[in-house]
């Protein structure tokens, strides 16, 4: 009994893990970064993010106020009640593949108390990596400069729920494609 009472106890804690905040500390070094990506420069797009719709929408720019939809992607967002998550017109700053992911201390600190020990940078492919194969920097940011991200997963049960701390979470063959269509500078509006 005192076994399953264990099992139940290390299952609950990885499951809770999932619920930390995803916003990270902008890295002092992106040497471990193994991949990036150049997109076809000749479409510009537009991406839309519906915090409360939990949807991702890819908008191709027609003309100075003209935008056609081109795909729509279910995201997991900001958990309800949260008070500080991202709102608002910015751009994307980078776009990675195989990423590390370099935890905040509060996030460090809330996985120690459910008794997991996180690495300051998390490799990729790692089962802690909640980056995914691929994060997509935003310039929205907290106001103590960690920023947010688009980013894959490591558990598609949190694509289309409120889940996240502020990040934007995405089925990783979806986010994937999205990242290799969008580039460096792709306006993001972030509504709620």
């Amino acid at each position: 009994m005192n076994f399953k009472i264990a099992l139940t106890t290390v299952i609950l804690l990885l499951l809770m893990a999932f619920f930390a905040l995803c916003a990270e500390a902008l890295p002092t070094n992106q040497a471990h970064t193994t991949d990036t990506v150049a997109p076809d420069t000749a479409v510009a797009y537009y991406v839309e993010i519906s915090i409360g719709r939990n949807l991702l929408t890819l908008y191709e720019e027609k003309g100075a106020a003209e935008k056609a939809v081109v795909a729509e992607y279910p995201v997991g967002t900001a958990v309800r009640g949260l008070k500080t998550y991202p709102l608002g017109l910015g751009k994307v700053t980078g776009i990675y593949f195989k990423p590390w992911w370099y935890p905040t201390p509060y996030s460090r600190q809330v996985f120690r108390g459910r008794g997991i020990e996180l690495p300051a940078a998390v490799p990729p492919g790692h089962p802690l990596n909640y980056m995914g194969p691929f994060k997509i920097a935003l310039s929205h940011r907290t106001s103590k400069g960690a920023i947010y991200r688009i980013h894959g997963n490591n558990n598609p049960l949190r694509v289309g729920r409120r889940v996240t701390g502020g990040c934007f979470v995405m089925d990783n063959v979806d986010g994937m494609a999205l990242a290799r269509r969008i580039r460096v500078g792709t306006e993001v509006n972030i509504v709620p």
